[in-house]
């Protein structure tokens, strides 16, 4: 599970019955959304002002297998909330079920920080050697490498073999649902952390780590001598009326999880699917919130509510990626979170005509939306295909005659994988369905870099008996990531494509290099070339944080 679960992490998102429409200037939350009635056959709602034209173009029939909202500070634009029931099995989803937002809280976290350096209780530049003394690597690390997760500290849930010292997919499943049901301390974890050794020296490289912003959590309850749950309702939640908001809570979720019996069989949700680990869930995660609490907060931090001007600029400093508790986007700021069984996206955009516009997403995992009956559950039975084997940091498949070194830092994972894109089908081509990843490599500083290697089966790629080539595959594969960007809530999109020919280990592929635009550019690096008659190698690589595909090719004898 724990390798299904870091290729999740890693690869790398009523005609409505309304009252006459009214004005939501000034009223809480809380007040607008009770003026918005949807029907029990349509559960979409759309703010007739002409001034939302644009908003509602891009936004106005977006559905999710949850709730939505687009709102400004002073109105809501849309609504959407899925024809289902909470867990009791009779009050219908709205803007008031409460979901886990997971990773979101992190935002949370840093404006309690913020809020103690503007009460002279901590300084940002303070190193951590004050708060833990007997972490010597603390000496170099400050609160600001932390909000800025800039430290070299491993993520211990995303990363658990260097920061738990432990080895191998069974350890970190036993370690992961240690975590996962609330069976670690304090204090296990702090031993944890002292030695396990620094992935890059702090402050030069950006490396998403929920490990940072725990400890902040922990910082927070040494200052205040509160628990972190305390001081977080008393400073934030009551501030901004977010009446059905908790951390470190159980059994106060009522979204209904799907799809959860492999989590749970793991231990890493409970027989529900709910998560049950309030106490290790505390500054990364751990806070349960529904949409209009999830509106006032978000409405209250960028007026200025719970932070003043100069703690805002710090706030919202991009450093080498991050800011603190949010990324910096093209046109604002956002951060996703995402549970075993829920996700949540939470996007702040800057507007010249509206202002700040909120985009909240909370939804269930596991319900894609899509019709998957085309997906081919042994794409590659009957054609010469071997798997591949690793060994001494050396990946070789014979039968496709590929021999890699893999990158040091890296983690070999072999797994197979569900694919991702397989509800996007286009003129009859089931190209994602007809494949199967043979391994995958994932960068140990977990900045998100990433080697995978799959193989194609040509024929149930396409309909017909025509010849597939190389190029027409990545064609098809870009267009299909096109659509996927189109169809996902934050709008991810391709910037640019470019296809040539490229050498791998002597041998020529066809390359094609895209850049995404998701949270900054991402380079993607997609090489094809045709094994037999059958079969196709495709080769994946992300290349992030000033990478070039040229070194990674480099690493193919």
């Amino acid at each position: 599970m724990y390798k299904k679960l870091s290729k999740l992490i890693s690869l790398l998102m009523a005609a409505v019955m309304l009252l006459p429409t009214v004005s939501c200037r000034n009223k809480k939350s809380a007040d607008i959304f009770s003026e918005i009635k949807l029907s029990e056959s349509e559960h979409s709602w759309s703010n007739k002002n002409e001034k939302y034209s644009d908003l509602l173009e891009t936004y106005g029939s977006k559905k999710c297998s949850g709730v939505m909202a687009v709102a400004t500070d002073n109105d809501i634009v849309y609504l959407y909330c899925e024809d289902a029931t909470e867990k009791d099995d009779k009050t219908p989803v709205s803007q008031d079920t409460v979901f886990d937002i997971a990773s979101v809280s992190k935002t949370f976290t840093a404006v309690c920080i913020l809020q103690l350096q503007e009460k002279g209780k901590l300084s940002i530049d303070d190193t951590l050697d004050k708060y833990f003394p007997e972490y010597e690597a603390g000496k170099s690390i400050t609160i600001y490498n932390l909000l800025h997760m800039n430290t070299g500290i491993p993520d211990y849930i995303n990363n658990p073999d260097p920061f738990w010292n432990i080895s191998g997919a069974e350890a970190a499943d036993k370690q992961l649902s240690d975590i996962f049901q609330d069976r670690t301390t304090d204090e296990q974890f702090l031993e944890a952390l002292y030695n396990a050794p620094l992935l890059f020296e702090p402050g030069t490289h950006f490396s998403y780590s929920n490990t940072d912003y725990r400890l902040l959590a922990f910082i927070i309850e040494q200052v205040t001598g509160m628990k972190y749950c305390d001081y977080i309702k008393k400073n934030i939640f009551e501030k901004c009326g977010m009446k059905k908001t908790t951390s470190m809570a159980k059994d106060d979720m009522t979204y209904v999880p799907v799809n959860f019996e492999e989590q749970a069989a793991y231990g890493f949700t409970d027989e529900n699917g709910y998560p049950v680990c309030p106490k290790n869930s505390r500054g990364d995660g751990g806070i349960h919130s529904c949409l209009s609490d999830m509106l006032s907060f978000d409405r209250a931090l960028f007026s200025g509510k719970l932070l003043n001007k100069q703690s805002m600029e710090i706030l919202l400093k991009d450093d080498d990626g991050y800011c603190c508790g949010l990324n910096r986007d093209k046109n604002g700021y956002s951060h996703d979170g995402s549970s075993m069984t829920c996700s949540t996206q939470n996007k702040i955009i800057e507007s010249d005509e509206h202002g700040y516009v909120y985009v909240i997403i909370l939804k269930r995992k596991g319900e894609t939306g899509h019709d998957n009956s085309n997906i081919i559950s042994e794409p590659l039975k009957d054609t010469g295909y071997t798997k591949g084997t690793v060994t001494k940091g050396v990946y070789v498949n014979e039968y496709a005659d590929i021999k890699m070194s893999i990158p040091e830092g890296y983690i070999f994972e072999d797994i197979d994988l569900v694919p991702f894109m397989s509800g996007f089908e286009e003129e009859g081509k089931r190209i994602e369905s007809a494949k199967k990843c043979d391994s995958l490599f994932y960068d140990g500083n977990g900045s998100g870099c990433a080697i995978e290697i799959d193989f194609l089966n040509t024929e149930l790629g396409v309909p017909d008996d025509s010849d597939y080539t190389e190029e027409e595959y990545l064609n098809d594969y870009i267009d299909l990531m096109t659509r996927a960007g189109e169809s996902d809530e934050e709008g991810w999109s391709i910037i640019s494509r470019d296809i040539k020919k490229a050498t791998l280990g002597e041998k020529e592929y066809d390359r094609a290099k895209v850049i995404i635009d998701y949270h900054g550019n991402t380079e993607f690096n997609y090489y094809a070339r045709k094994i037999d008659d059958e079969l196709m190698c495709i080769i994946m690589m992300s290349v992030r944080d000033g990478e070039n595909a040229s070194d990674f090719e480099k690493l193919f004898e």
